[in-house]
C-alpha cells in the first residue's frame, strides 16, 4: 500500500509570516485539522502543532519527515511511530498530503479492531484414522457440536459426500494432506484455526507413522476392536470405539477392554452415533482439553 492511499489529500499549510497562534488556533478550528506544515515555498520550516489541552505549539523541521506519495505506507507509519510528528507528503514535488501521528493510531486501532495482525498458535492437527463406514464423519461432526467457541476446520482428504459436512461447519478438501508434504501446506493455509479435524483416507488404520499431526485417534466399530491383533501402534494417542448403539452392551465393554489391554495408558472411547452419553462427553472433554493444553 502506497502513502498516498493513506494520507490526508490537499493539506492546510501557513507560511513563515502565519506567526500568530490565535490565527493558527483559528485555522485549525475552520478546517477542523491539528497540524498546519509551515512553508516558504519549496522548503519546510516546521509544524503547528494543537495539543490535547488546545495549545498551539510550533515544532521544528526536525519532527516533520518528508516523503514521496509513493513511498509504502508501512515506512511512513514506521517513521511516525519513531520520533516524527508529521510526514508531508509531496507529489512532483508539491504538497499533496499529510499523515500524522494521530492518523497513524487511528490506523492502528482500526486494524486491530478488525483482528488485522492477530497472532494464532499453530492450529492443533488431530488426524482421524479408520476404514469406511466406521463413522469418522459422524464423530467429526458431532465434536464438533460441542465445541461452538473454538475455531475449528474440517480437513478432508477424501472425496466431500455432501450433506455430513454442510451447515455452519468449515470444510477444506485437499487430498494431498494425507501425505506430510501435503498437511504442511494445509495447515499453512488455515493458520486462523484453533484446531483442524483431519479426516483421512478410509482405510484400515495405519497409525505406525505420523505426518506431521499433533495427535492421532485410531477410530474402530466394536467389532474391529475386538478382533484387534495388531502390536501397539507407535504413533497415536487415543481410540474411539464408534457404533456402540449396533452391538451389544458386553461386546461393546469388551472392544475397549480389549484395547486397554493391548494399548495400557491409552484413553478409549465408545460412543454411539447420537450427540449424547457419557462415551461422547468424555472424548469431548479430552479434545478440547488436549487443544488448550497444546495453545496455552
Amino acid at each position: 500500500m502506497k502513502l498516498r492511499e493513506v494520507m490526508t489529500a490537499h493539506p492546510v499549510l501557513a507560511t513563515a509570516r502565519d506567526a500568530d497562534r490565535d490565527r493558527i488556533r483559528r485555522l485549525m478550528e475552520d478546517a477542523d485539522v491539528h497540524h498546519v506544515p509551515v512553508v516558504d515555498g519549496d522548503e519546510l520550516l516546521g509544524v503547528w502543532a494543537q495539543g490535547e489541552d488546545g495549545s498551539v505549539f510550533l515544532l521544528g523541521s526536525d519532527r516533520v519527515v518528508e516523503l514521496s506519495a509513493e513511498t509504502e505506507a508501512d515506512e511512513a507509519m514506521a517513521i511516525l511511530m519513531r520520533d516524527a510528528e508529521v510526514v508531508l507528503v509531496r507529489d512532483e514535488g508539491l504538497a499533496s498530503g499529510i499523515l500524522t501521528r494521530a492518523d497513524a493510531l487511528a490506523i492502528l486501532r482500526t486494524a486491530l479492531g478488525r483482528g488485522v495482525g492477530k497472532r494464532h498458535h499453530r492450529p492443533v492437527v488431530i488426524r482421524i484414522v479408520g476404514a469406511g463406514g466406521t463413522g469418522k464423519t459422524t464423530l467429526i461432526m458431532r465434536t464438533l457440536a460441542r465445541l461452538p467457541a473454538m475455531d475449528a476446520v474440517v480437513l478432508q482428504t477424501n472425496q466431500p459426500t455432501g450433506s455430513p459436512t454442510s451447515g455452519d461447519v468449515r470444510e477444506v478438501v485437499d487430498g494431498s494432506a494425507h501425505w506430510r508434504a501435503g498437511l504442511a501446506r494445509a495447515v499453512a493455509r488455515l493458520q486462523d484455526a484453533q484446531l483442524i479435524l483431519l479426516e483421512d483416507r478410509d482405510d484400515d488404520p495405519d497409525i505406525s507413522r505420523g505426518i506431521g499431526e499433533d495427535l492421532q485417534v485410531a477410530v474402530l466399530t466394536a467389532s474391529e476392536a475386538l478382533g484387534l491383533r495388531r502390536g501397539p501402534p507407535r504413533d497415536f494417542q487415543a481410540i474411539v470405539v464408534t457404533q456402540a448403539d449396533a452391538a451389544s452392551a458386553a461386546d461393546v465393554a469388551g472392544a475397549a477392554y480389549a484395547c486397554r489391554a493391548r494399548f495400557p495408558g491409552i484413553p478409549v472411547f465408545a460412543v454411539a452415533p447420537g450427540a449424547g452419553g457419557p462415551g461422547m462427553d468424555e472424548w469431548v472433554a479430552w479434545v478440547e482439553r488436549e487443544v488448550r493444553r497444546r495453545r496455552g
